[in-house]
């Protein structure tokens, strides 16, 4: 199948009439190039900073009904299928949502953000069921934005099914320095995420500033199931990637038993007392010796085989349990795989078999690589009990721990059916 993303550049909240020209250029071009799919940004319509729920329910904002269906004309008039973000309404609450169109301009699916991200805390509720649906292509998962940070999502996804997982996505620039740009998911996340999973890909976010108050990064991108980037966006500007794309049954999911049980154990996961202090390790010892060493002065700290990274499962268990520090022994294939496991659970991952090999930050930073000088490296190991990746997003209180599910037999099962499931072996 061949797929198209649509980056666009950001507009303000009071500016969301400006958005209909721009998803109408996107789709005709989205035509002309013969995309039988086109994925649009998180919150296309009308903006991804709302202001306050109250700002967002005025006039001049367009109501859910009325949005949905001026993009099912636009489904409808291309013959193509639409994957787009919104603000949806549902009683007294908003989601931050993703519709999914076929080609009549029917809505298939719709995805709610499960992990709010940030601002997103202030005027959306977070969604309370994870699943994939059925298309010509085969089955398609949904996530929106941030919750690629939460692998057990796309795990869940995967088991039921999705052999294509679509993101529409707003990514925001994390960087502190002007002029400069960066954000985990557009430069490994989503590279970690296909290649871990087995599935493809594709990515539409913004572009641009939003008002005075966020900025976007762009690089939407279409990845292979085998983590190849088949196409990317600049960070700037209007942008349609196109790429074809072979929707594949995801990887197994290297789990047993105990691991799925810890990963969908809704009781909170470990907090530490007080943020631990510094510690040195020594770069050019062996992995065997740097986790003695840090476990001598107090850090927690796991040993693994350097091969389990390359699945998210082994070192999620050990992070709920408050480890600080992974040593993983041996060498990663790709980095991708070591930089999403330290990113996604807030910890440091030392890579290392006779020596270092690299050491990454909680925030997906290579630290330290094997070319670097000194014997000795000192990290702040405290970064790792701090599980918040904003003061408004904390990684442990919230998991939805409920809504993941893990064994592909309770993934495809009706809703009644899970509890049932749940307790049985898998």
């Amino acid at each position: 199948m061949k797929i198209a993303c649509g980056q666009m550049e950001a507009v303000a909240l009071e500016q969301s009439s400006e958005v209909w020209p721009t998803v109408d250029r996107l789709a005709d071009r989205a035509v002309a190039a013969r995309a039988d799919l086109l994925v649009l940004p998180e919150t296309t319509y009308p903006a991804y900073w709302l202001d306050s729920p109250q700002r967002y329910m005025q006039g001049d904002i367009l109501r859910t009904s009325v949005v949905l269906d001026r993009f099912a004309a636009i489904a409808l008039s291309r013959s193509i299928w639409l994957v787009v973000g919104f603000v949806e309404e549902k009683g007294d609450k908003l989601y931050n949502s993703a519709a999914i169109f076929d080609r009549a301009g029917k809505i298939i699916h719709v995805a709610r953000k499960n992990f709010l991200w940030d601002c997103d805390n202030r005027w959306f509720a977070p969604g309370d069921s994870i699943r994939a649906f059925d298309t010509e292509f085969g089955r398609i998962g949904v996530l929106i934005c941030a919750d690629c940070r939460a692998p057990e999502i796309a795990a869940t996804l995967v088991a039921d099914g999705a052999s294509l997982l679509v993101l529409p996505t707003a990514w925001v620039n994390a960087s502190k320095v002007r002029r400069t740009y960066r954000n985990v998911h557009p430069e490994f996340l989503i590279r970690a995420r296909a290649m871990e999973f087995g599935v493809p890909f594709a990515c539409a976010s913004k572009a641009g500033r939003e008002g005075t108050s966020l900025e976007y990064v762009g690089q939407s991108q279409i990845v292979s199931s085998d983590g190849k980037v088949l196409a990317v966006a600049p960070t700037g500007g209007e942008h349609l990637i196109v790429a074809d794309v072979e929707p594949v049954a995801g990887r197994k999911l290297d789990m047993n038993e105990e691991m799925i049980e810890a990963l969908m154990d809704v009781n909170p996961a470990f907090r530490a007392a007080s943020p631990a202090p510094s510690c040195t390790i020594p770069v050019r010892e062996s992995a065997e010796k740097i986790a003695s060493t840090l476990t001598s002065t107090g850090v927690r700290t796991a040993i693994v085989p350097a091969a389990s990274l390359q699945g998210f499962a082994a070192v999620r268990c050990h992070a709920l349990k408050g480890v600080q520090v992974v040593v993983a022994k041996g060498r990663v294939v790709d980095d991708a795989f070591a930089r999403a496991r330290a990113a996604e659970n807030r910890i440091f991952v030392i890579v290392a078999s006779d020596s270092v090999q690299f050491v990454i930050d909680p925030d997906g930073v290579i630290a330290w690589r094997q070319a670097d000088l000194g014997a000795e490296l000192v990290i702040e190991v405290g970064r790792a009990d701090i599980k918040r990746f904003t003061p408004q997003t904390d990684l442990w209180a919230q998991r939805r721990a409920d809504c993941y599910r893990l064994r592909a037999a309770e993934a495809n099962a009706a809703p009644q059916d899970r509890r049932v499931l749940r307790s049985a072996p898998a």
